[in-house]
């Protein structure tokens, strides 16, 4: 195998795949990255048997060939060169590298001990590249890092004839965003967060461009331009999410998003050991406090238009900031229908819902 490529262009596509390298394997082929050559074009191959990753560029082709690479080593080497162009060659035993004055070699794994990815097939839908990444940011957050119920460590996509949907929890807040898509038939699985936001930061990248998500019974593959990531998928019932909305409610707020997420920032300060920040709605807008026995108290009142009920609720602050950033726009929306119901954080459209559950509040003293 022999080629040439510009620096810049290879380090780029070595960190792209390299997000498919396990950082505990338990083969040593798992720690390479597999380069393969043929009719100008180097095609790079990570995968810790959970997810893969591949990705194809353009080079100047000398000899075709396949090598397996240390990984990490490669791609520190790379990234460490000259802004010139570099030279790879390699043969059964190791590989040569030069760019500019440097020149060195790294010695090879067994590419017959990669294993085979398979080819994606199966439920095709094609979504536009920014709204899906935008999609994943705002869904992905809501996903549980509790391995104990793995169904809720993943994100459930539905796939139906007018679009995909988007939908994760953690039991605690549920987000869920529709979007616009053609797909081949419908479909219906549970892919992991880590695998999920991967490909959603992979299609940060495209400006212009569409993602082509194939699913089938046991794996999903996300293909963004040249960049193709596929994963396993999650067994399992992901619960019924579309129960746990409640009915519409005619108390709403709408707010500056920004100046609610600074308030629910500062008087959470004081928000510890998973303490809720108290919400008083009422005609002038939404006065928000906490308090500590250890540290202190905290009061802000933020105007807005208010219409309803004058109630009192609470939510972790976290989980409640984590819904306003996830929102697009200036202006939020959020519905309330009482102190014991979930709140619902919507932006400007109704294309993303996110669900906060609310804090029990002690009952005053009499």
């Amino acid at each position: 195998m022999k080629f040439r490529c510009d620096r810049d262009v290879l380090s780029e596509a070595l960190q792209t795949v390299q997000r498919g390298v396990s950082p505990r394997p338990g083969l040593p082929a798992l720690t390479g990255v597999l380069m393969e050559v043929a009719d100008g074009t180097l095609t790079l191959s990570t995968t810790d048997l959970e997810v893969s990753a591949r990705l194809a560029v353009d080079v100047q082709a000398q000899e075709p060939g396949i090598a397996l690479v240390p990984a990490r080593l490669l791609v520190d080497t790379v990234k460490s060169l000259s802004v010139a162009p570099v030279e790879f060659e390699a043969d059964a035993s190791q590989a040569k590298i030069r760019c500019a004055a440097y020149e060195g070699s790294l010695r090879l794994l067994p590419a017959e001990d990669f294993p085979t990815l398979q080819a994606p097939d199966g439920t095709r839908v094609t979504v536009d590249a920014p709204t899906f990444a935008e999609a994943v940011g705002q869904v992905a957050r809501a996903a549980s890092r509790d391995e104990a119920r793995p169904m809720l460590t993943g994100v459930l996509l539905e796939v139906s004839r007018e679009g995909l949907t988007l939908v994760a929890t953690d039991s605690y807040r549920l987000a869920i965003r529709e979007l616009v898509a053609t797909a081949t038939a419908e479909a219906r699985a549970i892919v992991p967060e880590r695998a999920l936001s991967k490909a959603g930061r992979a299609a940060q990248t495209v400006e212009k461009g569409s993602v082509e998500v194939s699913i089938d019974e046991s794996q999903v593959t996300f293909k963004i331009g040249g960049f193709v990531l596929t994963s396993r998928l999650i067994e399992g019932e992901f619960p019924k999410y579309r129960s746990l909305l409640p009915e519409a409610s005619d108390n709403q707020l709408t707010v500056s998003r920004q100046h609610l997420i600074d308030a629910v920032k500062r008087v959470g300060l004081l928000a510890r050991d998973n303490a809720p920040i108290r919400m008083e709605f009422n005609g002038i807008g939404v006065r928000l406090s906490s308090s500590s026995p250890d540290l202190g108290q905290a009061v802000e009142a933020v105007e807005a238009k208010y219409q309803g009920e004058d109630l009192v609720t609470a939510f972790n602050p976290h989980y409640l900031n984590d819904g306003l950033a996830a929102v697009p726009g200036e202006s939020v929306r959020i519905e309330v229908r009482d102190g014991l119901k979930p709140g619902i954080v919507r932006g400007e459209s109704d294309d993303f819902t996110y669900l906060v559950m609310p804090v029990r509040l002690p009952a005053p003293v009499a």
